[in-house]
């Protein structure tokens, strides 16, 4: 059972690799793939440093986020492993999908990545040959859903994926964020741990669900430019970003547990199950906060003593690497402390998404740069320049 996770790729955090699926690169820009190439077959996290403007967008200079990472140990960091936390669907592998780079991604490489991931034929790139039932987008731009976007998620709701997008992070209308506002997609706001509707989680009734997005602990990296191996780490984020994984991975746990069960019997327990009560200030937040017990209920996934039915492997501890992943073993002394919110560096514990805040709803191009949860930029012409001291500054204040 394998969750698709569309953005800035991934890196082999001893909490979550062997737990990840192979994946691919779909970053058609050397400079923002910082890889050296285009699309290639490696979905590693290269790093979105950038510094002062080099996104043609006055935005200040901003350290990496590892993004992806975050996201993807939501959904699938290992239970019985000796260490660090567990994911929500720790028994679904990763597929990490990389669309995201230095200031965002394109449409089309987004598009296509869609496409791929549900099982679906892109030129030039090797079909995908164990396709995701569930894709998980914690991206976004403020404008109209684009019609590439559109097409590539008719095409994997067509092969049987379920689409999963966070509603952005704005304070405002998700209708105005793509891909949350695109058809056929489940948009996710999210909640504070008082169970209110998060201050900066968009609203409206394109929201389809709630769920947890505020301090939220997941995977990282302690390193502020280039991916440094010797740097995993545990942090505490918040944002729509957060939200989305966690149902994202409630969903792809009605199939790990319900091996005969498809992903139209599991949308249709979704759209049925009861949700916990939301106080949400604004006029809709979705039906509720995800219910991960009625989910498992409604999809008959609980036994008659209200037990989930499924047998969980036998424990393994292992700092390798899943087979496919990456042929670079994990030295044995580089897994990572579970850091609190008082340990954590002060650069990383801002690390927000590539936002310009207040961002206004316009129009871009099918092939334009997409920020990662909004904004627009236009395509890096220019070389990549040698920057020894970026400021430590959050690129949005909504996402730490």
């Amino acid at each position: 059972m394998k969750v698709a996770v569309l953005d800035t790729g991934y890196v082999p955090h001893p909490d979550l690799v062997t737990g990840m699926a192979n994946g691919y690169d779909f970053v058609s820009d050397p400079l923002s793939a910082r890889d050296g190439d285009g699309r290639d077959p490696n979905p590693r996290d290269e790093g979105d440093y950038a510094p002062y403007n080099l996104c043609k967008d006055q935005a200040n200079a901003h350290i990496s986020t590892w993004h992806g990472t975050s996201v993807a140990g939501i959904i699938g960091a290992r239970g019985n492993n000796g260490m660090g936390m567990v994911g929500t669907a720790d028994l679904a592998r990763v597929q990490p999908v990389r669309v995201l780079g230095r200031c965002g991604g394109r449409t089309s490489d987004i598009a296509d990545a869609i496409i791929w991931a549900a099982g679906g034929h892109v030129d030039g790139v090797p079909d995908n040959t164990y396709p995701a039932k569930i894709i998980n987008m914690s991206i976004g731009t403020v404008t109209r859903c684009p019609a590439a976007y559109q097409r590539a998620i008719d095409i994997a709701r067509s092969k049987g994926a379920l689409v999963v997008a966070a509603a952005g992070n704005g304070n405002t209308e998700a209708s105005k964020y793509a891909p949350a506002n695109c058809m056929g997609v489940i948009t996710v706001g999210a909640t504070t741990k008082a169970g209110t509707r998060a201050s900066f989680s968009n609203y409206g009734t394109r929201v389809n669900i709630s769920a947890p997005g505020e301090d939220i602990l997941t995977l990282s990296m302690k390193s502020l430019n280039r991916p440094d191996y010797t740097k995993f780490s545990y942090d505490y984020e918040s944002g729509t970003s957060m939200a989305a994984p966690h149902v994202s991975a409630l969903l792809a746990q009605q199939l790990v547990n319900g091996t005969s069960m498809t992903t139209k019997q599991v949308e249709e327990a979704f759209t049925l199950t009861g949700t916990n009560r939301i106080k949400c200030d604004k006029y809709f937040c979705g039906r509720g906060i995800i219910n991960s017990f009625k989910l498992a209920k409604q999809a008959g996934n609980l036994d008659a003593n209200g037990k989930v039915t499924f047998l969980r492997p036998r424990k393994v501890i292992s700092k390798g690497l899943s087979a496919g992943a990456s042929n670079t073993k994990i030295a044995d002394d580089t897994g990572a402390v579970a850091t609190t919110e008082e340990n954590r560096t002060d650069a990383h514990s801002q690390i927000p998404d590539d936002r310009i805040p207040g961002a206004p709803a316009t129009e871009i191009p099918e092939d334009a740069q997409v920020y990662d949860l909004n904004g627009d930029a236009e395509p890096i012409t220019q070389d990549e320049p040698l920057v020894t001291n970026p400021a430590q500054k959050p690129r949005e204040v909504n996402e730490q």
